[in-house]
Protein backbone atom coordinates (compact mmCIF):
# COMPACT_ATOMS: atom_id res chain seq x y z
CA UNK A 1 0.00 0.00 0.00
CA UNK A 2 2.71 2.15 0.87
CA UNK A 3 4.62 1.92 -2.71
CA UNK A 4 0.95 2.68 -4.24
CA UNK A 5 1.19 6.24 -2.42
CA UNK A 6 4.82 6.95 -3.35
CA UNK A 7 3.78 6.09 -6.85
CA UNK A 8 0.57 8.55 -6.48
CA UNK A 9 2.97 10.97 -5.38
CA UNK A 10 5.35 10.59 -8.12
CA UNK A 11 2.43 10.67 -10.58
CA UNK A 12 0.79 13.90 -9.08
CA UNK A 13 4.23 15.84 -8.96
CA UNK A 14 5.26 15.05 -12.70
CA UNK A 15 4.43 17.71 -14.95
CA UNK A 16 2.73 16.19 -17.83
CA UNK A 17 3.39 18.98 -20.21
CA UNK A 18 6.93 18.39 -20.44
CA UNK A 19 9.30 17.33 -23.70
CA UNK A 20 10.61 14.24 -24.27
CA UNK A 21 12.81 12.89 -22.02
CA UNK A 22 15.79 13.23 -24.79
CA UNK A 23 15.71 16.77 -24.60
CA UNK A 24 15.51 17.91 -21.05
CA UNK A 25 18.44 18.56 -18.74
CA UNK A 26 20.81 16.67 -17.26
CA UNK A 27 19.40 18.18 -13.80
CA UNK A 28 15.67 17.37 -14.63
CA UNK A 29 17.17 14.21 -16.30
CA UNK A 30 18.29 12.75 -12.99
CA UNK A 31 16.12 14.65 -10.70
CA UNK A 32 12.83 14.23 -12.33
CA UNK A 33 9.79 16.05 -10.81
CA UNK A 34 11.94 16.94 -7.85
CA UNK A 35 14.12 19.49 -9.89
CA UNK A 36 11.20 22.14 -10.06
CA UNK A 37 11.06 22.43 -6.07
CA UNK A 38 14.65 22.38 -5.95
CA UNK A 39 13.96 25.71 -8.37
CA UNK A 40 11.65 27.06 -6.26
CA UNK A 41 13.68 26.58 -3.20
CA UNK A 42 16.37 28.40 -5.03
CA UNK A 43 14.18 31.26 -6.34
CA UNK A 44 13.43 31.90 -2.13
CA UNK A 45 17.32 31.96 -1.74
CA UNK A 46 17.66 34.92 -4.72
CA UNK A 47 15.02 36.87 -3.25
CA UNK A 48 16.89 36.61 0.81
CA UNK A 49 19.78 37.52 -1.42
CA UNK A 50 18.24 40.57 -3.35
CA UNK A 51 16.76 41.75 -0.21
CA UNK A 52 20.42 41.67 1.78
CA UNK A 53 21.86 43.33 -1.57
CA UNK A 54 23.71 40.71 -2.34
CA UNK A 55 23.13 40.93 -6.14
CA UNK A 56 26.23 39.16 -7.55
CA UNK A 57 25.21 36.05 -5.08
CA UNK A 58 21.59 36.41 -6.33
CA UNK A 59 22.15 35.83 -9.47
CA UNK A 60 24.18 32.99 -9.94
CA UNK A 61 21.33 31.52 -7.68
CA UNK A 62 19.05 32.49 -10.51
CA UNK A 63 20.79 30.90 -12.83
CA UNK A 64 21.09 27.98 -10.82
CA UNK A 65 17.18 27.69 -10.72
CA UNK A 66 16.79 28.28 -14.24
CA UNK A 67 18.71 25.44 -14.75
CA UNK A 68 16.71 23.50 -12.66
CA UNK A 69 13.59 24.37 -13.85
CA UNK A 70 13.99 25.77 -17.62
CA UNK A 71 10.72 25.18 -18.68
CA UNK A 72 8.55 27.13 -16.66
CA UNK A 73 7.38 30.66 -17.23
CA UNK A 74 7.72 32.10 -13.60
CA UNK A 75 11.74 31.75 -13.19
CA UNK A 76 12.23 33.61 -16.19
CA UNK A 77 9.95 36.29 -15.34
CA UNK A 78 10.70 36.75 -12.21
CA UNK A 79 14.14 37.59 -12.75
CA UNK A 80 13.04 40.07 -15.91
CA UNK A 81 11.12 41.47 -13.31
CA UNK A 82 13.52 42.07 -11.11
CA UNK A 83 16.15 43.23 -13.87
CA UNK A 84 13.37 45.66 -15.15
CA UNK A 85 12.05 47.00 -12.56
CA UNK A 86 14.13 47.00 -9.45
CA UNK A 87 17.38 47.24 -11.22
CA UNK A 88 16.23 49.89 -14.22
CA UNK A 89 14.13 52.26 -12.17
CA UNK A 90 14.60 55.47 -11.66
CA UNK A 91 14.60 55.06 -7.75
CA UNK A 92 17.50 53.02 -8.14
CA UNK A 93 19.63 56.19 -8.40
CA UNK A 94 21.56 54.57 -11.68
CA UNK A 95 22.70 56.30 -14.94
CA UNK A 96 20.33 56.40 -17.01
CA UNK A 97 23.25 54.14 -19.34
CA UNK A 98 23.57 52.01 -16.16
CA UNK A 99 19.31 51.87 -16.24
CA UNK A 100 19.51 51.00 -20.16
CA UNK A 101 22.09 48.00 -19.80
CA UNK A 102 19.37 46.37 -16.95
CA UNK A 103 16.27 46.71 -18.98
CA UNK A 104 18.18 44.91 -22.34
CA UNK A 105 19.58 42.19 -20.03
CA UNK A 106 15.76 41.98 -18.76
CA UNK A 107 15.07 41.67 -22.85
CA UNK A 108 17.67 39.26 -22.99
CA UNK A 109 16.77 36.95 -20.44
CA UNK A 110 12.91 36.87 -21.67
CA UNK A 111 14.18 36.12 -25.54
CA UNK A 112 16.52 33.12 -24.00
CA UNK A 113 13.59 31.87 -22.14
CA UNK A 114 11.85 31.89 -25.07
CA UNK A 115 13.76 28.91 -26.31
CA UNK A 116 13.42 26.89 -23.05
CA UNK A 117 10.36 27.73 -21.95
CA UNK A 118 6.75 25.56 -22.46
CA UNK A 119 5.01 29.55 -22.61
CA UNK A 120 7.16 31.50 -24.70
CA UNK A 121 4.14 33.66 -25.51
CA UNK A 122 4.30 34.52 -21.95
CA UNK A 123 7.70 35.56 -22.23
CA UNK A 124 7.19 37.53 -25.16
CA UNK A 125 4.02 39.53 -24.15
CA UNK A 126 6.42 40.44 -20.94
CA UNK A 127 9.24 41.63 -23.43
CA UNK A 128 6.55 44.08 -24.57
CA UNK A 129 5.47 45.46 -21.21
CA UNK A 130 8.84 46.23 -20.50
CA UNK A 131 9.31 48.49 -23.48
CA UNK A 132 5.80 50.06 -22.94
CA UNK A 133 7.12 50.90 -19.66
CA UNK A 134 10.43 52.40 -21.24
CA UNK A 135 8.17 54.30 -23.50
CA UNK A 136 5.92 55.86 -20.64
CA UNK A 137 9.19 56.38 -18.87
CA UNK A 138 11.17 58.14 -21.84
CA UNK A 139 8.03 60.75 -22.20
CA UNK A 140 7.70 61.61 -18.99
CA UNK A 141 11.41 62.34 -18.25
CA UNK A 142 12.62 59.67 -16.31
CA UNK A 143 14.26 57.90 -19.78
CA UNK A 144 16.93 55.76 -20.13
CA UNK A 145 18.07 57.36 -23.24
CA UNK A 146 16.52 54.69 -25.31
CA UNK A 147 17.57 54.19 -28.91
CA UNK A 148 14.42 56.06 -30.72
CA UNK A 149 13.11 57.16 -27.62
CA UNK A 150 9.35 56.49 -27.11
CA UNK A 151 8.50 55.70 -30.66
CA UNK A 152 11.29 53.51 -30.75
CA UNK A 153 10.33 51.58 -27.51
CA UNK A 154 7.09 51.47 -28.82
CA UNK A 155 8.22 50.10 -31.88
CA UNK A 156 10.09 47.35 -30.17
CA UNK A 157 7.27 46.66 -28.13
CA UNK A 158 5.04 45.86 -30.92
CA UNK A 159 7.53 43.48 -32.58
CA UNK A 160 7.29 41.32 -29.26
CA UNK A 161 3.37 41.96 -29.03
CA UNK A 162 3.43 40.52 -32.50
CA UNK A 163 5.43 37.38 -31.17
CA UNK A 164 3.05 37.04 -28.22
CA UNK A 165 -0.37 36.87 -30.77
CA UNK A 166 1.53 34.41 -32.55
CA UNK A 167 1.92 32.32 -29.80
CA UNK A 168 -1.21 32.42 -28.37
CA UNK A 169 -0.92 34.99 -25.53
CA UNK A 170 -1.76 38.46 -26.71
CA UNK A 171 -5.32 38.84 -27.71
CA UNK A 172 -5.27 42.19 -29.07
CA UNK A 173 -3.19 43.56 -31.46
CA UNK A 174 -0.07 45.32 -31.07
CA UNK A 175 -2.11 48.64 -32.69
CA UNK A 176 -4.72 48.12 -30.44
CA UNK A 177 -2.95 48.03 -27.60
CA UNK A 178 -0.79 50.70 -28.12
CA UNK A 179 -3.46 52.94 -28.72
CA UNK A 180 -4.98 52.82 -25.01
Amino acid sequence: MRALAWIACILCLTPWHMPPRSELPLSERLLGPVSAILGSAEWVRFDGLVREGRFEAAYEIAERALALDPHSPQGWLHLAAHLAYFRASAESGEAPERRRTWVRSALDLLERGETHCTQPGELALAAALVLLQVAHDEETGLGLGWPGGAKGAREEAAHHLERAASLGVARLTPSEILEQ
